[in-house]
């Protein structure tokens, strides 16, 4: 079992010094690129890095290995919005409905910054085992998240009284759903995005 998705990339990045601190501008150039177009290239990549495309694939070995560990990082992210928004502290001192609509609306608010790395990751994802590995141990991780704070929730007596498994799986469900061309770019205030919260409040609130 995964316990932190720090670090879950396809290959190590080297330690310390200059090696490090291109290896690091490497990524950061193919996610701007990703960011900015939807695609990257070794060429396109080493112009914005100030390296060369010898560099790029020296430190990242292909396209599919780089790809790999951008999207790892922004998973990343993902994670860290989930360990933010939905813990127990949190529920007890905004209530359910304020808690799952300030969830949804920093959830969609990252698949809208995101949403260029998701949708060319996910289009390689069938044909690249480095991209699936990385897609797989981040879910894991979130799956844990959700399963630790329904548990603590239903403690606490503010979620359902369900088998915290299976809801986790149905609120994973929910958030994956999130990243959907129909939400990129609204708001917090946006009425679907406060639908959308108000769908994961009736998913978790306690059943008279």
């Amino acid at each position: 079992m995964i316990s932190s998705a720090a670090n879950v990339l396809p290959s190590a990045a080297p330690e310390g010094g200059k090696a490090r601190r291109t290896y690091e501008a490497l990524l950061r150039a193919c996610g701007e690129e990703l960011a900015a177009t939807g695609s990257f290239s070794a060429e396109r990549v080493a112009a914005r890095s100030g390296t060369s495309p010898a560099t790029f694939y020296a430190y990242l070995g292909s396209k599919d290995a780089a790809l790999a560990a951008v999207f790892s990082r922004a998973l990343d992210r993902l994670v860290e919005v989930v360990e933010r928004e939905l813990s127990v502290e949190r529920l007890l001192e905004r209530g359910l409905p304020r808690l799952c609509r300030d969830f949804a609306a920093a959830a969609a608010a990252y698949f809208g910054e995101q949403s260029l790395v998701f949708r060319c990751a996910l289009a390689r994802l069938p044909g690249s085992r480095a991209l699936r590995e990385v897609y797989r141990a981040h879910e894991r991780v979130v799956f844990e998240r959700y399963r630790r704070f329904l548990e603590l929730g239903r403690a606490a007596g503010k979620l359902r009284d369900a088998e915290p498994a299976g809801l986790a799986q149905a609120l994973l469900v929910v958030t994956e759903g999130l990243n959907n061309p129909l939400v990129v770019g609204r708001g917090p205030d946006d009425p679907l995005v406060v639908e959308l919260g108000d769908v994961v409040c009736r998913l978790l609130a306690p059943r008279a």
